[in-house]
């Protein structure tokens, strides 16, 4: 029986022949479980139970509030004269005036219509055309999220007050030597085709060097053995690359809901390095069920950019020191050279997941939409969300980039060297987590992995 024989035993109807744009010229509808964002939406209300970066510090104006979109609410956030961060509803509680036109004072904002002043909780602090002595403060509270402000991004908690999360900190935020500059790029797609990139590792090999110009390194074009290693709080994801006589061992993580650190992209892979850290520490957040933005960390420093190939000055609002990131490039240019921008955005306004084709190659991104249909689902029935434990230290994370001198094996042979390879830098980083510091942590990932060469299974 051929492959369309038996799907058409499913009721699934497979079209023979060529020309078949008009049998297939109806798609069907996005997955409103995964996409949908806004309040009351399951992935919505999911979303809102992780802290989320909402702008740089930098975007804030000193003296004004800046409008906001997040999860499909109109939010303000503004800093005022007393140096507190704050994010309020959009609209004024009285009359709905928007308070990206209030003024911010030395303790809160006044809404520039009839002059209430809120606080950053939410509190009114006065309503001055009221009468004296006036309830209004104490029976209306304005809409209002706790903020963090962490190495020029604010983030917001903006799920219900009773169950807000401890801030996490991961040991990217802390790695040594290391300069982090944040940035913003706006996609105008839904978050979900954004934030699915970093699961997809064979794209970097096409995308970014096979089909047009070299985007990062020569490197990047090695087809890799791709191995996943589900954790209960993140999926990390292994790609292991033969580039001559040197094996690339480099590992990405992805964080539930829409958090991942990418490891450095600018080198080749031909000479030896032990546990290069994060080059990108990056949310994928929602706007609204049609727009998102990328926020994140851009690293640099001797650990990671020991050439400095990075471009801190191209990095802020709207831009980034790499290629294929933003619209903002002439569009002739971006159909001769597109990027991730040109490849994610193009899927449409939401991506329509029952008129693709996975593949073999895809079981990451299989992996992370079973992963966040089953948490939201659990969230839905009354579970608690999945929080990484504390416990009052860093959280460890696994992103990183290896590059081992150990020359190539015949076929298969080789295959099954850079798998097994694979494994035994995962298993070092695994048995390392039970030392108490991530210093300690790294200097014994480190020293191991510049032994690894050396193992009998790979210096045969």
């Amino acid at each position: 029986m051929s492959v369309a024989e038996d799907l058409k035993t499913h009721g699934i109807l497979v079209p023979t022949g060529k020309f078949q744009g008009y049998v297939k010229n109806q798609r069907p509808d996005p997955d409103p479980e995964l996409t949908k964002v806004g309040p009351g939406t399951p992935c919505g209300e999911y979303l809102r139970l992780y802290w989320q970066p909402v702008c740089m510090t930098s975007e804030i104006p000193g003296d004004r509030p800046l409008r906001l979109r997040i999860l499909g609410e109109d939010l303000v956030a503004f800093q005022d004269k007393s140096g507190r961060y704050g994010l309020l509803a959009a609209n004024c509680s009285h009359r709905n005036t928007s308070l990206e036109y209030g003024i911010v004072e030395d303790v809160g904002i006044r809404c520039c219509y009839h002059g209430w002043r809120y606080d950053i909780d939410g509190t009114i602090m006065e309503a001055p055309g009221e009468p004296e002595g006036t309830k209004i403060p104490e029976r209306v509270k304005h809409g209002a999220y706790p903020v963090i402000e962490y190495k020029g991004i604010v983030f917001a908690y903006m799920g219900p007050a009773d169950e807000q999360p401890k801030f996490p900190i991961y040991d990217a935020y802390k790695q040594p030597n290391d300069v982090m500059v944040p940035y913003s790029l706006t996609n105008h797609c839904n978050w979900l085709q954004v934030m699915e990139n970093t699961l997809d590792p064979i794209h970097t090999v096409f995308l970014h060097t096979r089909v047009t110009e070299v985007q990062f390194a020569n490197s990047w074009g090695a087809m890799p053995i791709v191995q996943f290693y589900p954790r209960e709080h993140s999926i990390i994801s292994n790609s292991t690359y033969r580039w001559g006589d040197h094996a690339w061992v480099r590992t990405q993580e992805t964080v539930m809901p829409n958090h991942a650190r990418i490891g450095a992209f600018l080198y080749e892979a031909d000479e030896p390095r032990q546990f290069w850290r994060s080059a990108l520490t990056k949310w994928t957040v929602p706007r609204d069920d049609h727009e998102c933005f990328i926020i994140s960390w851009r690293h640099f420093g001797p650990d990671i950019d020991p050439e400095n190939l990075g471009k801190p000055e191209e990095v802020g609002k709207e831009t980034v020191d790499f290629i294929g990131q933003t619209i903002h490039r002439p569009y002739e240019e971006r159909q001769r050279e597109p990027g991730d921008y040109e490849a994610q955005v193009s899927q449409g306004p939401v991506n329509v997941h029952a008129a693709e084709n996975l593949g073999a190659t895809d079981i990451g991104i299989a992996t992370y939409r079973k992963r966040l249909r089953e948490q939201i689902r659990a969230v839905a029935a009354g579970q608690q969300p999945l929080h990484p434990p504390q416990n009052g230290k860093t959280i460890y994370g696994y992103v990183q980039d290896s590059v081992f001198p150990i020359p190539e094996r015949e076929g298969e042979e080789d295959r099954k060297l850079l798998s097994e390879l694979t494994d035994a830098a995962m298993e070092i980083m695994f048995e390392s987590d039970a030392l108490p510091t991530a210093e300690e942590r790294t200097a014994a990932i480190k020293k191991r992995f510049a032994k690894l060469h050396e193992d009998p299974r790979f210096s045969g």
